[in-house]
């Protein structure tokens, strides 16, 4: 994730793109755009909220005693990262992080039991005290009360979402680092194919779906309705589309509560159903596909593979072998639970915060105070609080104007990968360090002429070697462009992409690396991927023919449209 230099050397900054440090000693530090999580622009409302979610980063950090400090950056609406020792003494961080590191194993040893014992039990108390709340008959004041609570229930929501972050993706890599070391470093991949097939919240949100589309396949009148241009109004014209919304509905009340990216200004398809009807209407036409036979076709190649694996290690020594045991199974663990942290955090509980913001949305719109409801995401949380105080006495609909009027122009703007100074000396190499580099991917390498083609390098994320037509998806709301057999080139693949995996014959992403959550469902899916190019979306023309080498984390441009 991070280049470093021999000494430090600050980052020229493009013209069009003037920063204003908001510390002065900001600009001594390497700051780097984290575009996998958030490819597009924040608002003020998602800025300040995630940056209260991600200082929680630091209290996981102290919690485990790493040695380490997270800081963001709110950089023309960009969202920009650091992360630095905590200690001025450099020659500390060894024997520090070892410390850490062993605490962290501790955990990774106990991660099934307190993800279920403590951690889970304590979200869905948070998702339940919200649930209770009656956001519409609330008074502003009991409303803004309940706005700080939620705040401070979202900040220990993802206190516990950091607090296994590390473990779970720890888990994950040090199974692979395990794995190269007994059978070959070319076996990386194949790691993971002893972690697919598990069942998780992901998982069940695509049987779901699935389970819709084959109840639309087995009915002509429900057929028709997915044929027209307005599926959910054709459906509520005839008894039988009414049954189907009444389970297409409950589908919502468990699945929707997802917006396009992390944050609380994205709708969610409880809002919006329409990215749910699309995400069906792709299952219906893909009446050969079973969800459950490739579910049941990927346990198997994960037990065959650990049959094998096992087979391999016969000979080894015990504490080898049960060593191998241990890791695998924690593993295994961890890859269930990353999947479901983020259906309860990033989806449930985020959706949860973005409800009473826009109810709070709603009074200020109907006081005349923004033009709409959504204006709100416009706004500071402290704009919210003095805002609902002087309800009657304050206009934002002029700041609202400006700052849409500025994001609008920064979008057009290209931003730098990195800003500050580029950090010297070697880039550590620890396990938490590799499982984080392995999430968010290593730098890919200058692309290359190739008997005058154009290769293209990133992170292997799936494997698997084949040739499609490229179509480059930057929003969801572009995503009915992609037909089965194409090749998903994205930015970032969010969770509320996964459904499009069905669809896809392969993905190439700008951002991330082999335990992003692109690569991970990638391989579930049985597709290949390659990630972390940092240039797909911008260097491969739409409609060209392109060849993904998702073992090597090649892309490979075969000819024009």
């Amino acid at each position: 994730m991070v280049t470093t230099a021999a000494i430090p050397q600050p980052i020229p900054v493009p013209a069009d793109f003037p920063v204003t440090w908001e510390q002065p000693d900001d600009e001594r530090l390497f700051w780097n755009l984290d575009r996998m999580h958030f490819p597009d622009l924040l608002t003020p409302m998602d800025f300040a909220l995630l940056r209260a979610a991600h200082e929680q980063l630091n209290w996981a950090f102290a919690h485990y005693g790493i040695p380490l400090s997270y800081s963001t950056r709110y950089v023309n609406y960009r969202w920009y990262l650091s992360v630095n020792p905590t200690v001025s003494d450099l020659s500390l961080m060894p024997s520090l992080m070892q410390a850490g590191l062993e605490r962290l194993s501790a955990t990774i040893s106990r991660l099934e039991t307190i993800w279920n014992v403590e951690w889970l039990p304590e979200v869905r108390d948070h998702l339940a005290t919200w649930d209770a709340f009656d956001l519409a008959g609330a008074t502003m004041e009991e409303l803004l009360v309940h706005f700080d609570e939620t705040l401070a229930r979202h900040n220990r929501v993802w206190q516990i979402h950091f607090l296994q972050t590390f473990p779970v993706y720890m888990a994950m890599s040090m199974f692979e680092d395990l794995y190269q070391d007994l059978f070959g470093v070319e076996q990386g991949l194949n790691a993971y194919v002893l972690m697919q097939g598990l069942p998780n919240k992901t998982v069940e949100m695509g049987r779901a779906l699935w389970q819709l589309s084959r109840t639309v396949l087995a009915s002509p009148v429900l057929r028709n309705a997915f044929d027209t241009s307005d599926p959910l109004r054709t459906l509520a014209q005839a008894a039988e589309g009414q049954a189907f919304l009444i389970e297409f509905d409950a589908f919502l009340n468990e699945w929707g509560r997802r917006g396009e990216q992390l944050g609380v200004s994205y709708v969610s398809w409880r809002e919006d159903p329409s990215q749910a009807i699309a995400h069906i209407r792709d299952y219906v036409n893909q009446p050969e596909f079973d969800f459950d036979a490739q579910q049941a076709a990927l346990a198997a190649e994960r037990e065959e593979a650990i049959a094998i694996a096992r087979a391999r290690l016969a000979g080894y020594p015990r504490t080898v072998i049960e060593q191998y045991e241990s890791m695998l199974y924690h593993a295994q663990v961890a890859t269930v639970i990353s999947e479901d942290h983020n259906y309860y955090i990033d989806f449930v509980a985020m959706d949860h915060v973005r409800q009473v913001v826009l109810e709070l949305g709603r009074r200020f719109a109907r006081a005349g105070v923004i033009a709409a409801p959504q204006d709100i995401f416009l706004l500071t949380p402290d704009e919210l609080r003095e805002t609902a105080a002087r309800l009657h006495e304050i206009d934002r609909k002029v700041l609202v104007a400006r700052r849409t009027a500025e994001m609008d122009r920064e979008r057009q703007v290209a931003p730098p990968q990195s800003l500050g100074t580029l950090p010297a000396g070697p880039h550590p190499d620890d396990p938490l360090t590799r499982a984080l580099d392995k999430f968010f991917g290593l730098p890919a390498g200058a692309p290359e002429q190739d008997d005058q083609t154009l290769v293209i390098h990133g992170n292997p994320g799936s494997s698997g070697k084949l040739q499609g037509i490229a179509r480059v998806i930057l929003t969801l709301d572009d995503a009915g462009r992609l037909a089965k057999g194409d090749i998903l080139v994205a930015p970032t693949t969010a969770p509320a992409w996964t459904p499009l995996f069905a669809t896809a014959a392969a993905i190439v992403t700008d951002t991330g690396g082999v335990l992003s959550h692109s690569a991970v469902v990638a391989r579930e899916y049985r597709i290949p991927a390659v990630v972390g190019t940092g240039i797909a979306t911008t260097v491969i023309p739409d409609g060209d023919l392109i060849e993904v080498d998702g073992d090597r984390g090649t892309v490979r441009i075969v000819r024009g449209a």
